[in-house]
């Protein structure tokens, strides 16, 4: 069974050659403690500007390098190396040395145990290195997620997953830019007709490497907007059921204190 690792890189010149290397090491570890039998890893420099290309480019005899000359967004450069594969097992990382990519053994086992359609490494625990205000938003946006599905969830926007290929055709169409990932995570836990069965078991999560692409206000507004739009159009009556409950808790909190 083949695995292909997808490596969004926007801009990481600082990080890009460790996480390759790394992957590249990774390999053996990946397919001797787990079912994969064979492990492609394609690189997918999202319009940078950085040395990003050039860096990435010394390792085109391991990798596939695919270079957007203009940026086109996160999930766009994973669901570019996904669609240009012909592995059954699809998977990324991201390229800031965060994630380990050893631990996909973890999550491919856990797929395959669990017969399950999507397995994702959770970030929130207590050694994580995630910033608090990040730690924060990932906190309420699980919470919410898990309100709307009935299905408990910790982190709906881990950047370390394993997606089943034919789970990845049911899911999609998934949006282009960073809320690729919680859009993933709601279409799998509130759209019933995609049978999508999602899984979580905690990853160790490391402190990034260089500047972070993700800028809490704009994108915290994404992750919203895409959390609540699958709910209205997969579960409306719940959606409707929590806004109702949250609307009369704060009013019954609004009369007891003002």
């Amino acid at each position: 069974m083949k695995l292909l690792i997808a490596i969004p890189a926007l801009n990481e010149e600082a990080s890009i050659e460790d996480i390759i290397q790394r992957c590249i090491e990774a390999k053996d570890e990946i397919i001797g403690k787990s079912h994969i039998t064979e492990v492609d890893i394609t690189v997918v420099s999202d319009g940078s500007t950085d040395r990003t290309n050039e860096l990435a480019h010394r390792h085109t005899d391991k990798i596939q390098l695919v270079v957007f000359e203009k940026n086109r967004g996160y999930g766009a450069a994973i669901q570019h190396a996904w669609q240009n594969s012909n592995a059954d097992l699809l998977a990324f990382l991201d390229a800031d040395g965060t994630c380990d990519p050893r631990f996909f053994a973890d999550l491919a086992r856990a797929l395959r145990d669990a017969d399950a359609d999507v397995v994702l490494g959770c970030r929130l625990h207590s050694e994580t290195k995630m910033p608090l205000l990040r730690q924060t938003g990932n906190f309420l946006f699980a919470g919410l997620l898990t309100l709307l599905s009935g299905r408990r969830i910790r982190d709906t926007a881990s950047g370390m997953r394993i997606v089943r290929r034919e789970a990845y055709d049911r899911l999609r169409p998934l949006p282009n830019g960073l809320h690729f990932t919680p859009a993933m995570s709601a279409r799998a836990l509130l759209d019933r007709e995609a049978g999508a069965k999602l899984i979580e078991i905690y990853m160790p999560y490391h402190e990034r490497v260089g500047d972070s692409k993700l800028k809490a206000g704009r994108d915290g507004i994404r992750f919203l907007g895409v959390i609540t739009k699958a709910a209205l159009m997969y579960r409306p009556i719940r959606l409707a059921t929590v806004l109702l409950t949250t609307g009369a808790i704060t009013l019954g909190v609004s009369l007891i204190f003002f």
